[in-house]
């Protein structure tokens, strides 16, 4: 449903339902009526708004199929679309990514280690 999608969306970027609405020119009380699952059938407008301004993958936020952003180059090969997602992070993401890659690879040089 659109309401799960859009209250997942907004959930992994971070921001509260009235920044969300600010930043596409709609109003929270709007934004509210689709995650209130109100029978409301968004515009055109809202669709292209989100999209745009969110980097969204249309299909998926009208109907739930492909992956939740559209990300330039991102049909590259795993790793192409892997580093292409690591770049569009801001400086202090991209550390923490970076902290997250050294750890795991300090766990399983020690799990080698043991074995």
């Amino acid at each position: 449903m659109l309401s799960e999608r859009l209250a997942r969306l907004i959930g992994c970027l971070g921001i509260k339902k009235v920044e969300f609405a600010a930043k596409i020119g709609f109003t929270q009380s709007y934004i509210s009526k689709i995650l209130g699952e109100e029978k409301i059938s968004p515009s055109s407008r809202f669709f292209d708004k989100v999209c745009r301004v969110f980097h969204v993958n249309s299909e998926w936020l009208r109907d739930g199929t492909g992956e939740m952003f559209d990300i330039p180059g991102a049909g590259e090969s795993a790793d192409d679309s892997l580093l292409i997602k690591y770049r569009l992070l801001p400086k202090p993401e991209q550390k923490i990514v970076e902290e997250i890659v050294d750890a795991m690879l300090f766990r399983n040089m020690n799990k080698k280690d043991r074995d």
